[in-house]
């Protein structure tokens, strides 16, 4: 790839249950710190999975959100907002000469969720005499006690444009949902549009849902979550062979992308680039993953597009979010693009800490694997060794006990959801 072509990696700005920053995150990591705990948030017993890895309580006011805009604002905005103003800062771009119309922005969000509180009193105020709502009263008066800008709110891409309002952002845009698979298809659009002169510089990443009540159940609902553990604190490994089910996070990851040469006459900082990205579609017949084949063709891909060969890659940051047909097909996707390099093939995965990410998964794993290549090491996914099942014999080999010292040029990161998408992206050093 010719350096006019290299599309450098410029500012970064991850926001999860470990820290509210890519350094307070990246210490937490290095220290075997996990932000997965009991749910706080709201009263999860009649849930089988009361885990998750919650941010804790934002409050607008710390980050300079008008109270009339946080009416129409929760956590998931406030994660995207602090990702976002930190990745644009630390690219330097809140001094760039851009235009505002040269600075694109792509998320990949989830679904939002409405709060009991945004409707009790239009329902408390539609009751009638039997407890049931009255509709009549509903319509004719009821509805009144809800905030006008209420269903906006109900609105991903509302957040989206609200922090393109705060940063002065008016380039290429778009909003993909909800999965893992959109963080990804947020980066590589953006790198497309950097590849095409279409901006100058652009945003990319993803935030999470909420933990809330909905965002629970429609993980129950969904056939992955984690119900062996109820309460309490977990550790699980991708391809352990003990994958019990995912548990959801918060969290946020920005980062800026850019011409390697614009970046050099501005004097912008970078050490990585994004060098090869890849996307498949495939449902597996067993259960809610992408089959092992589409997995495969997603890293095959990605592998091609950055004119490398598997020999290449030092590291996978597997999406690993332990759930059994995910992890499995995973699995079974690495050995076969990787051969007989898989068993000593390191990997790694954030979701044993940061819990799943969802759509914030891939750009917070992009950042976390520039840290390892410029520090030159892999943290342990959790402090304590384990006995490998037989059956994840011949899959790669999680990083446990200590981190590992290594020097990574080049990283593979996946991601993939639950109705059949697989992505996989590769950053690497500068050449």
């Amino acid at each position: 790839m010719k350096t006019s072509e290299q599309v450098v990696i410029t500012g970064a700005g991850l926001v999860s249950s470990l820290g509210r920053t890519t350094d307070e995150n990246w210490e937490a990591l290095c220290a075997g710190k996990s932000g997965i705990k009991s749910i706080s948030g709201f009263d999860a017993g009649g849930f089988s999975c009361g885990l998750a890895a919650e941010v804790g309580k934002i409050d607008p006011e710390t980050l300079g959100i008008h109270p009339r805009d946080a009416r129409i604002m929760d956590t998931h905005a406030y994660l995207l907002m602090m990702a976002s103003r930190n990745a644009f800062r630390n690219a330097g771009l809140d001094r760039a000469a851009f235009a505002p119309e040269d600075i694109g922005f792509y998320a990949g969000m989830g679904m939002v969720d409405y709060g009991n509180d945004d409707i009790l009193p239009a329902v408390m105020k539609s009751l009638g005499s039997e407890g049931s709502i009255d509709y009549p009263a509903f319509y004719e008066e009821g509805y009144r006690e809800i905030y006008p800008l209420w269903p906006l709110s109900m609105l991903n891409n509302i957040t989206f444009c609200q922090v393109g309002i705060d940063l002065g952002i008016r380039g290429e845009n778009a909003v993909f949902c909800p999965h893992a698979d959109a963080g990804a298809q947020a980066i590589t659009e953006g790198m497309r549009t950097i590849f095409e002169h279409r901006a100058k510089a652009v945003l990319a990443g993803g935030v999470s849902e909420k933990v809330s009540p909905l965002s629970i159940a429609r993980l129950h609902l969904s056939g992955v979550a984690m119900t062996s553990i109820k309460t309490g604190s977990i550790t699980y490994i991708p391809f352990s062979g003990e994958d019990r089910g995912t548990v959801m996070g918060e969290g946020a990851g920005i980062i800026s992308l850019e011409l390697r040469d614009s970046a050099d006459r501005r004097g912008a900082a970078y050490s990585c680039m994004i060098s090869g990205y890849g996307h498949a579609f495939g449902l597996a017949e067993a259960g809610p993953a992408p089959s092992a084949e589409t997995i495969g063709n997603a890293m095959r891909q990605a592998l091609k597009t950055a004119s490398l060969s598997p020999e290449d890659i030092d590291l996978i940051i597997a999406h690993g979010d332990g759930s059994v047909f995910g992890d499995l097909n995973e699995a079974e996707a690495v050995t076969a693009v990787f051969g007989k390099r898989t068993g000593l093939m390191p990997v790694f995965s954030s979701k044993a800490a940061l819990g799943n990410l969802f759509a914030g998964a891939p750009a917070a794993d992009i950042i976390l694997g520039m840290q390892m290549i410029e520090k030159g090491i892999i943290p342990a996914m959790i402090p304590d060794k384990y006995q490998r099942s037989q059956h994840a014999a011949e899959a790669p080999g999680p990083v446990t006990g200590e981190a590992q010292k290594k020097e990574l040029r080049r990283i593979m990161v996946n991601c993939q959801s639950y109705e059949g998408q697989a992505a996989s992206i590769i950053i690497g050093t500068v050449t």
